[in-house]
C-alpha cells in the first residue's frame, strides 16, 4: 500500500530533493476531473495522464532541463493495476514504481508518514 498521490503534490527524481509538482492533464485536464473531481485529502486525486511539471534537479545538480514553453509537461505514465480514478489507473507516491515519462518518482518520501489514503495493487 502506497500514498494517493493528488494533484499539486511534489515530484523527485532522486527521492530527496523535491523537484516540481504533480500537475493536470494536457492539453487540457480530464473532463470528468473538471466536473466531478475524485478528492483525497483535500486535492484532486491523481491518476495516470496527469502530468508531471518538473524542473529536472536532483541533488547533484540537474538531470534533464525543463521542458520549453510550448512543449507540454511529461505525463504520468504508470499507475495502480487495481485502483482506478475516473476509469484510468490511480497515481501512486514512490517507492511505488508509479512514475511520469521523464524518470521522476510521485510524491516526497520525508512527507509519507503525514499521508492517511493508502492504494494498493
Amino acid at each position: 500500500m502506497f500514498p494517493a498521490a493528488r494533484l499539486m503534490d511534489p515530484i523527485t527524481h532522486d527521492m530527496l530533493c523535491p523537484c516540481g509538482v504533480i500537475g493536470p492533464g494536457v492539453p487540457a485536464p480530464c473532463p470528468m476531473c473538471a466536473s466531478a473531481p475524485v478528492i483525497i485529502e483535500g486535492l484532486p486525486a491523481a491518476h495516470v495522464g496527469c502530468t508531471a511539471i518538473c524542473t529536472g534537479v536532483i541533488t547533484g545538480g540537474i538531470v534533464h532541463p525543463p521542458p520549453p514553453p510550448p512543449v507540454p509537461p511529461p505525463p504520468i505514465v504508470k499507475g495502480s493495476t487495481t485502483v482506478f480514478i475516473h476509469g484510468m489507473p490511480a497515481a501512486r507516491w514512490a517507492p511505488s514504481l508509479d512514475l511520469a515519462a521523464c524518470g521522476v518518482f510521485l510524491g516526497d518520501m520525508k512527507m509519507a508518514a503525514m499521508r492517511t489514503v493508502l492504494i494498493g495493487g
